[in-house]
Protein backbone atom coordinates (compact mmCIF):
# COMPACT_ATOMS: atom_id res chain seq x y z
CA UNK A 1 0.00 0.00 0.00
CA UNK A 2 2.76 2.40 0.62
CA UNK A 3 4.65 2.41 -2.59
CA UNK A 4 0.85 3.32 -4.25
CA UNK A 5 0.83 6.02 -2.43
CA UNK A 6 3.98 7.46 -2.89
CA UNK A 7 3.19 6.81 -6.63
CA UNK A 8 0.01 8.53 -5.91
CA UNK A 9 1.63 11.68 -4.28
CA UNK A 10 4.22 11.77 -7.04
CA UNK A 11 1.45 11.75 -9.59
CA UNK A 12 -0.14 14.89 -7.55
CA UNK A 13 3.32 16.38 -7.74
CA UNK A 14 4.16 16.31 -10.79
CA UNK A 15 0.40 17.15 -11.83
CA UNK A 16 0.25 20.26 -9.61
CA UNK A 17 4.04 21.12 -11.34
CA UNK A 18 2.62 20.98 -14.57
CA UNK A 19 -0.16 23.31 -13.79
CA UNK A 20 1.87 26.03 -12.28
CA UNK A 21 3.91 26.01 -14.91
CA UNK A 22 0.89 26.42 -17.37
CA UNK A 23 -0.24 28.95 -15.53
CA UNK A 24 2.72 31.16 -15.51
CA UNK A 25 2.47 31.48 -19.71
CA UNK A 26 -1.28 32.51 -18.80
CA UNK A 27 -0.75 35.13 -16.53
CA UNK A 28 -2.58 38.76 -16.92
CA UNK A 29 0.87 40.31 -18.60
CA UNK A 30 1.40 36.99 -21.54
CA UNK A 31 -2.60 37.74 -21.88
CA UNK A 32 -1.99 41.27 -22.75
CA UNK A 33 1.14 40.53 -25.26
CA UNK A 34 -1.07 38.05 -26.73
CA UNK A 35 -4.21 40.46 -27.22
CA UNK A 36 -1.46 43.19 -28.74
CA UNK A 37 -1.61 45.60 -26.23
CA UNK A 38 1.58 47.56 -24.97
CA UNK A 39 2.45 47.07 -21.96
CA UNK A 40 3.73 49.41 -19.09
CA UNK A 41 5.87 47.46 -16.47
CA UNK A 42 6.86 50.48 -13.50
CA UNK A 43 10.08 48.73 -11.73
CA UNK A 44 10.54 49.37 -7.52
CA UNK A 45 8.16 51.69 -7.81
CA UNK A 46 7.47 52.34 -4.00
CA UNK A 47 4.98 54.60 -3.20
CA UNK A 48 5.98 57.58 -0.68
CA UNK A 49 4.02 60.16 0.65
CA UNK A 50 6.49 62.51 1.53
CA UNK A 51 9.04 62.21 -2.11
CA UNK A 52 8.45 65.12 -4.30
CA UNK A 53 9.90 62.78 -7.36
CA UNK A 54 7.41 59.90 -6.40
CA UNK A 55 4.99 62.14 -6.48
CA UNK A 56 5.39 63.76 -9.88
CA UNK A 57 6.37 60.59 -11.47
CA UNK A 58 2.79 59.26 -9.91
CA UNK A 59 1.26 62.32 -11.59
CA UNK A 60 2.29 61.46 -15.22
CA UNK A 61 2.10 58.08 -14.69
CA UNK A 62 -1.72 58.52 -13.67
CA UNK A 63 -2.25 61.03 -16.06
CA UNK A 64 -0.89 59.12 -19.36
CA UNK A 65 -2.37 55.74 -17.81
CA UNK A 66 -6.26 57.80 -17.66
CA UNK A 67 -6.13 59.31 -21.54
CA UNK A 68 -3.96 55.94 -23.35
CA UNK A 69 -7.17 53.90 -23.56
CA UNK A 70 -7.70 50.29 -23.71
CA UNK A 71 -4.74 49.31 -26.32
CA UNK A 72 -2.39 49.66 -23.24
CA UNK A 73 -2.06 47.91 -19.76
CA UNK A 74 -0.20 48.70 -16.98
CA UNK A 75 1.66 46.55 -14.47
CA UNK A 76 4.04 46.91 -11.40
CA UNK A 77 6.94 45.11 -10.73
CA UNK A 78 9.08 44.52 -7.80
CA UNK A 79 12.40 42.62 -8.38
CA UNK A 80 13.61 42.20 -5.07
CA UNK A 81 10.63 40.02 -4.94
CA UNK A 82 11.56 36.09 -4.49
CA UNK A 83 8.63 35.59 -6.79
CA UNK A 84 7.90 38.33 -8.49
CA UNK A 85 4.45 38.80 -9.90
CA UNK A 86 4.69 39.68 -13.23
CA UNK A 87 7.35 37.02 -15.38
CA UNK A 88 10.14 39.45 -16.11
CA UNK A 89 13.40 38.88 -16.35
CA UNK A 90 15.73 42.11 -16.71
CA UNK A 91 19.25 41.82 -18.29
CA UNK A 92 19.68 45.44 -18.06
CA UNK A 93 20.46 48.04 -15.41
CA UNK A 94 16.91 49.10 -13.86
CA UNK A 95 17.07 51.64 -11.47
CA UNK A 96 14.17 52.36 -8.94
CA UNK A 97 11.02 54.00 -10.79
CA UNK A 98 12.17 52.86 -14.26
CA UNK A 99 9.22 52.09 -17.13
CA UNK A 100 9.41 49.76 -19.25
CA UNK A 101 7.31 49.65 -22.29
CA UNK A 102 6.78 46.65 -24.65
CA UNK A 103 4.41 45.20 -27.38
CA UNK A 104 4.19 41.76 -29.20
CA UNK A 105 5.53 42.27 -33.07
CA UNK A 106 7.26 45.66 -32.37
CA UNK A 107 10.79 45.99 -33.19
CA UNK A 108 11.45 46.60 -30.03
CA UNK A 109 10.78 47.78 -26.32
CA UNK A 110 11.74 51.08 -24.88
CA UNK A 111 13.19 51.26 -20.69
CA UNK A 112 13.02 54.85 -19.23
CA UNK A 113 16.09 54.39 -16.62
CA UNK A 114 14.52 55.95 -13.52
CA UNK A 115 11.58 58.25 -12.64
CA UNK A 116 9.56 59.78 -15.73
CA UNK A 117 8.93 63.37 -14.79
CA UNK A 118 8.37 64.79 -18.48
CA UNK A 119 5.17 64.00 -20.24
CA UNK A 120 7.18 63.83 -23.75
CA UNK A 121 8.56 60.57 -23.20
CA UNK A 122 4.87 58.99 -22.88
CA UNK A 123 4.43 60.66 -25.70
CA UNK A 124 6.77 59.26 -27.52
CA UNK A 125 6.21 55.91 -26.90
CA UNK A 126 2.39 56.26 -27.43
CA UNK A 127 3.36 57.62 -31.01
CA UNK A 128 5.76 55.16 -31.31
CA UNK A 129 3.52 51.70 -30.76
CA UNK A 130 0.46 53.44 -32.21
CA UNK A 131 2.47 53.98 -35.70
CA UNK A 132 2.21 57.68 -35.64
CA UNK A 133 4.29 60.32 -36.81
CA UNK A 134 7.03 61.20 -34.35
CA UNK A 135 7.92 65.31 -34.54
CA UNK A 136 11.62 65.54 -34.54
CA UNK A 137 11.55 67.49 -30.73
CA UNK A 138 10.32 64.34 -29.12
CA UNK A 139 13.29 62.31 -30.23
CA UNK A 140 15.11 64.01 -27.07
CA UNK A 141 12.69 62.17 -24.56
CA UNK A 142 12.82 58.76 -26.63
CA UNK A 143 13.58 55.80 -23.73
CA UNK A 144 16.63 53.39 -24.56
CA UNK A 145 15.35 50.89 -26.72
CA UNK A 146 15.72 47.27 -25.43
CA UNK A 147 15.12 43.60 -26.80
CA UNK A 148 11.62 41.86 -25.54
CA UNK A 149 11.79 37.98 -25.89
CA UNK A 150 9.00 36.27 -24.64
CA UNK A 151 9.45 32.05 -23.83
CA UNK A 152 5.95 31.10 -25.17
CA UNK A 153 6.52 27.93 -22.95
CA UNK A 154 6.78 29.45 -20.07
CA UNK A 155 5.23 33.00 -20.41
CA UNK A 156 8.30 34.43 -19.21
CA UNK A 157 9.66 37.66 -20.69
CA UNK A 158 13.39 38.12 -21.21
CA UNK A 159 14.38 42.05 -21.39
CA UNK A 160 18.05 42.97 -22.51
CA UNK A 161 19.87 45.29 -24.09
CA UNK A 162 19.66 46.36 -27.71
CA UNK A 163 17.34 45.74 -30.45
Amino acid sequence: MAPLRSLITLGLALLTSACAQADTAHTPLAEAWSAGKVIVVTIDATPSDTDETYGDFAYYLNDFATNAGDDWAFFELDSQQANPDIPIELNVTAPPYSVLFMKAGAPQGYLYPGPILEPQVYDFVQRQFEGKEVPEYLYQFAPDEVRVEMDEESGLFRVGVGS
